[in-house]
């Protein structure tokens, strides 16, 4: 076995001196599987011995066979050291059905680029060295030989191109005996799959529905209350405050004696804003791929677009104090009811994180519950009429829409004749439909690279401009 180079993007191998087991993080390093679940695996792999130990057994029988044929004792003493470094190797062979641990420590990247590994083998007395075949989430196949103490901590970096629910890593493995004695039969280690948090963009001026109900918040509201902007000077009435009392215009206008005026003010509210997010398909740029081919898609799909869509959108509005819900179009009950606060953005986070087709894409028959007077945002590929149909019926009863499109650019540079035709008639379609929610007051936000696109911050402050309350 030669040893080969640690995975693309991951750091060098490096082990912890232990004598079996997982060892321990080395000062200052970062450990991946800190809080995190782990994935096992512990099996006894069938031990056989080596080509040389048996070249060895074969030329001393050999040595030891023609110096009795031949009576000269010097054929026996070569024999004799071969048999003596062939007992030797089997003695210090693991016992038989002695097991190999396996485990895995996977923690996603804060800016989800990539997920920390750390691998452990606890390798049983006899054993010296570890041959690794790794297979990684970017569709990458990786082969590399370490020694017992590096074995017990692997650590790096495996890029990852997608959020959502994803296989990681899997591994097969083969153990060689001390001195090359004996070597295991290639076992599977752990498969281990996470949910990898989307991205989160940077968001700073929002749109907000066309009127805010809410009891407290940062928007100024059509609502007399306090905290807001100026509405008007009218006279003092029981309950009103002392500190509202406004002695200048009590000196201009009191015509009676112990006649007040107070100031009075719009309230603040805040706003509700429900993310429905379109999770029945997943696209990616390559449409060849649209029929369901299978493989590893190295850009961003339609999918991963929405879920970073979904979060920076929900971060961005818990963060101005408003409050977040999200109902999905795939009918598997995942959703989540308005609320604030930082518990709440985790909620949000590992639901959008979880979002993926289920199967066939499903034909909702009854349009989700939102709250009234809510921002509504539909995040879809609008690829078929369902989103967009629901879109048009929310704008139609008062609430104020987006339509998050979230479609990557097609790349159709490997498509044949009759697929660039059938993208040119499903592209058609699209834009009749896009234009048809225009028409019905739905405003469009484009996300991702596109070309001569803004980026989604622009159009999202483009948007943001004020309205006039109802």
């Amino acid at each position: 076995m030669t040893e080969a180079e640690p995975p693309s993007g991951a750091t060098s191998p490096t082990g912890a001196q232990s004598s079996g087991g997982v060892g321990t993080p080395a000062r200052g390093e970062r450990d991946p599987g800190a809080g995190g679940a782990v994935d096992q695996t512990s099996a006894a792999p069938r031990w056989a011995v080596t080509p040389p130990v048996l070249f060895g057994a074969g030329a001393a029988v050999l040595l030891a066979a023609l110096g009795l044929v031949t009576t000269h004792a010097e054929f026996a003493l070569l024999a004799l050291p071969l048999f003596v470094a062939v007992a030797l190797g089997a003695d210090a062979r693991p016992r038989r059905g002695a097991a190999v641990t396996v485990r895995t420590f996977l923690r996603p990247d804060a800016d989800s680029s990539g997920v920390a590994y750390r691998i452990g083998f606890d390798l049983p007395e006899g054993a010296e060295s570890v041959a690794v075949l790794l297979e990684a989430a970017d569709d990458t196949t990786h082969r590399f030989a370490v020694d017992r103490d590096t074995a017990a901590r692997l650590i790096g970096t495996i890029p990852v191109a997608h959020s959502g629910p994803q296989e990681i890593v899997r591994m097969h493995y083969s153990v060689l005996g001390a001195r090359g004695t004996a070597v295991s039969s290639p076992e599977p280690g752990p498969v281990s799959s996470r949910v990898v948090p989307p991205p989160r963009l940077r968001m700073e001026n929002l749109p907000l529905p066309l009127r805010v109900v809410g009891i407290t918040g940062a928007h100024g509201s059509a609502t007399p209350g306090d905290g807001g902007e100026f509405r008007d000077v009218a006279l003092f009435t029981p309950g009103d405050r002392l500190r509202r009392i406004d002695w200048k215009a009590t000196a201009r206008r009191a015509t009676l004696e112990g006649e007040l005026y107070v100031r009075r003010t719009f309230s603040t509210a805040d706003a509700i804003v429900m993310l429905v997010i379109d999770d029945r398909d997943d696209v990616g740029a390559d449409i060849t791929r649209w029929s369901g081919a299978r493989g590893t898609v190295a850009t961003a799909t339609s999918l991963d677009l929405a879920r970073e869509a979904a979060f920076s959108l929900a971060a961005a509005y818990l963060a101005a104090g408003d409050r977040v819900g999200l109902r999905d179009l795939a009918g598997t009950a995942r959703a989540v009811e308005p609320g604030g606060g930082t518990r709440h953005l985790e909620r949000l986070q590992k639901t959008i994180a979880t979002a993926a087709p289920t199967g066939e894409p499903v034909r909702s028959v009854r349009t989700p519950l939102v709250p009234a007077s809510s921002l509504v945002v539909v995040l879809s590929t609008f690829l078929d009429e369902q989103a967009a149909t629901m879109a048009i019926t929310w704008a139609s009863t008062g609430h104020r829409v987006l339509a998050v499109d979230v479609l990557p650019a097609a790349d159709i540079s490997r498509t044949t004749r009759e697929e660039r035709t059938a993208h040119q008639l499903l592209m058609l379609e699209r834009t009749y439909r896009l234009d048809s929610m225009a028409a019905s007051g739905v405003e469009l936000v484009r996300w991702g690279e596109q070309p001569g696109v803004p980026v989604p911050a622009v159009q999202l402050r483009m948007l943001s401009r004020p309205r006039r309350m109802r």
